[in-house]
This record gives structure tokens, sequence and C-alpha cells, in this order.
């Protein structure tokens, strides 16, 4: 870690210093930390970030923030008139499809269920849908029929639109906003103890526990 709070690694930008930390006293116990993911469905970094670091961290946490997941990063739509849109995603068509599915399963299924399947798809390239809606299968015909349909259009075009009052372009993918502070002063690799020094002022080594990986592992 340099002076000035950077980390540089595989997938950090900037981590949060005791500058842009909150003190543990700016919320009460009961309050839950407001955190907004912007990630992409086929970013290695956010891969490793969501099934590493977030997903346990909220698993032990889930009463304690307020999570969002907006699946779009460094995409774009192509809009002209009287044609359909045209999407353009950084790892190709194929991210855009799963970015789309994302949100639908974001917003047909409760959002433990939601989180928990969005997880089991970013263990890897190769995890499928059917493996990891396994246990909510009665939800699977809406979530494909809205990743095909006119939903799953809309659900894109919020996505792109909420990341561009972000930034745009995001200048890195995953890009977290904590309790509002700004993504370019906050990093991921701060997420799970960073929720723990606002909340209680007490850090949390994920690496050092494994257990949350039976709640996807299939």
């Amino acid at each position: 870690m340099s002076q000035n709070g950077q980390q540089t690694g595989q997938y950090t930008q900037v981590i949060a210093t005791e500058q842009n930390v909150p003190s543990p006293n700016t919320l009460n116990k009961t309050d839950r930390l407001p955190v907004t993911i912007y990630y992409e469905a086929l970013c290695s970094d956010s891969m490793v970030f969501i099934t590493r670091q977030l997903y346990p961290s909220w698993l032990r946490h889930e009463n304690e923030m307020k999570l969002r997941l907006v699946p779009f990063g460094k995409a774009w739509i192509e809009e002209q008139p009287s044609e359909p849109p045209k999407y353009h995603c950084q790892h190709g068509p194929r991210e855009c499809e799963l970015n789309i599915l994302h949100g639908c399963i974001l917003k047909k299924l409760p959002p433990k269920k939601a989180f928990a399947v969005v997880a089991c798809l970013m263990k890897n390239f190769r995890t499928s849908f059917e493996q990891c809606i396994e246990g909510h299968e009665s939800f699977k015909a809406s979530i494909v029929n809205c990743s095909q349909g006119q939903q799953g259009a809309k659900l894109f075009k919020q996505f792109a639109n909420e990341t561009d009052n972000v930034h745009r372009p995001l200048p890195f993918v995953p890009t977290i906003v904590a309790d509002e502070v700004d993504p370019g002063k906050t990093g991921v690799r701060a997420i799970s103890s960073y929720s723990c020094i606002v909340l209680y002022s007490q850090p949390y080594d994920y690496y050092a526990q494994d257990d949350w990986l039976e709640h996807f592992d299939r």
C-alpha cells in the first residue's frame, strides 16, 4: 500500500483510507450501509470481487448492508431512430445477454435469493443458469421471459442511465459506491473491512472463512 492509501492489484483501484471512511459513529447499529456495485457479468475482476469478498461479507452483514447490484459496467447502447437498440459490452454480445439476465434475476427474485443466484453465476465462466436457478425453478420462466423481452431491455436501459450518472464511462469495473462515497475514492478490496469499520469498527478477515461457499457451491 502506498502512503496515500492507494493499493494496486488484480482487481483493486483505490482502497478506502482514513480520510474517506466514515467515522464508526456515522451510522447507528440499526442503520443499513448503502452499497451499490456497478459490475459486468463476464468481467474477471467482478467475478473475483463478488464471489470472494462481497458475497461472504453480505452473508455476515446482510441486515446491516443495503445492497444494490447494477449489471452494466462499461457497456453502451447504440440508439437510432426507427431501429432497435444495439448493445455493446466490453466482453462481447454474450456479456450483454448475461447482464440482462442478471438484471431480470434481480428483478424477479427476492433479494436474498437473487444475490445467491447471481453469486453462483459469477463463480466461473462455465457456470450455467440452469445450475444456479436450482431450488428456485418456479421463477425460471419469468426470468427467461424477462431476459428475452421488453422488460429486460427496459432494465438494461435503466442500468445504463444509473451507471452514466456515476461516471461515463466507468473508470474501473467493478466500481462500488458505499454510503454515497465518491466511487473514485473507494476501492473494491475495502468492502468487507469497510462495512465493519462503519458499523462496528471491527475488521473482518474474510479470507479466514470459507463456509459461505456452501451457499452456492454446486
